[in-house]
């Protein structure tokens, strides 16, 4: 399968650059000022591979990624008196403020809400995003900046660093280091990292759950590699492909089915949401009900491809098990009740 996903455009540019507690940790060969991370963990590699990865099972295995994460960040970073921005509604399923607070930093936490016009899911294609809410907290001279975000095109947090960088500088807290960790599309990353240099700061790190992934033409799904399924529909044949370590390819290799959207839908695969005025609940049956509906489109895409092996039918059957399981189960989240 390592053939069909090199042919698919996966590469494999990337260098060590770190061992972390429970990951490795690879340098992207990108060309950024901008110092870009792929962060490997177990946690990390179930939750982007199985999007039957749900409630209070996704809160354990992204902390447990998360945790892997802030101990790269307490060597990088500047300060552990850090500035922690929350871009609702999905940053808080991340666990990273979890994670830090457990490292010993100490957080100024802000919260901005970006929102694209209509729903929020499945094609981000040509809308802009809009700061709806913000709450800048107590942050007041913190020097370090810290978000968990997942970043596709970068419209939504770049959208929240315009807003949230002047409007604490103003209150006295320069911010001239930037931490940004999540899901990331190498799109997204060059968008966020011009935004930031424009806006002065110095230094910008940026920490890739699994991969760099590569941006679908609907500019929401995030593949590891695969068929564009846009692109798809309309008679073409295109295959997409991140950036990635070859021993992560590896690892994921078994798991993941060719054009799953990695992060799915990140907010609804959570119990609770806050949403700047209270908190909601997570559309899970929603999320598991849309993954499964795109992994039987995929399945019939793949096999137009010529890179297509027999072995994915091992791996859709695994991913299609997990997902009717999942929707069959009334234990998402630990309170017992079904979201």
């Amino acid at each position: 399968m390592k053939k069909a996903a090199f042919d698919a455009g996966v590469r494999t540019e990337v260098v060590p650059f770190a061992r972390v507690e429970g990951g490795r940790a690879y340098r992207a060969d990108v060309d950024l000022r901008a110092t870009v991370i792929i962060l490997d963990t177990d946690s990390g590699l179930r939750v982007a591979c199985e999007p039957e990865i749900v409630g209070t099972r996704l809160e354990r295995e992204a902390l447990q990624a998360a945790r892997a994460a802030a101990a790269l960040i307490a060597k990088m970073a500047g300060s552990r008196e850090v500035a922690f921005l929350h871009v609702l509604r999905a940053s808080m399923g991340y666990r990273l403020h979890e994670a830090l607070k457990e490292g010993g930093f100490r957080l100024a936490e802000a919260y901005v809400r970006v929102r694209y016009p209509g729903h929020s899911t499945g094609c981000h294609e040509g809308r802009k995003a809009e700061v709806v809410y913000a709450d800048l907290g107590g942050v007041s001279r913190e020097r370090v900046l810290v978000v968990a975000d997942t970043v596709a095109t970068g419209e939504s947090l770049a959208r929240a660093l315009e807003y949230f960088l002047p409007a604490v500088e103003a209150k006295g807290a320069r911010v001239r280091e930037v931490h940004v960790y999540g899901f990331l599309a190498e799109e997204g990353v060059r968008r966020v990292s011009a935004e930031l240099e424009g806006l002065g700061v110095e230094r910008a790190y940026f920490y890739a759950m699994q991969d760099l992934a590569a941006l679908a033409s609907n500019k929401y799904d995030m593949l590891l590699y695969g068929p564009d399924i846009p692109a798809y529909k309309a008679g073409k044949l295109v295959s997409l492909g991140g950036i990635v370590a070859e021993e992560t390819l590896e690892r994921m290799l078994p798991h993941y089915f060719p054009g799953m959207d990695q992060p799915g839908d990140w907010s609804e695969r959570q119990c609770l949401l806050f949403n700047g005025g209270g908190f909601e609940e997570g559309r899970i049956g929603e999320h598991l009900e849309r993954s499964l509906r795109a992994l039987d489109e995929l399945h019939e895409a793949v096999r137009a491809f010529p890179w297509y092996r027999g072995e994915l039918e091992g791996v859709y059957e695994k991913r299609r098990k997990g997902l009717l399981a999942a929707i069959l189960s009334k234990g998402y989240c630990s309170h017992g009740r079904r979201l």
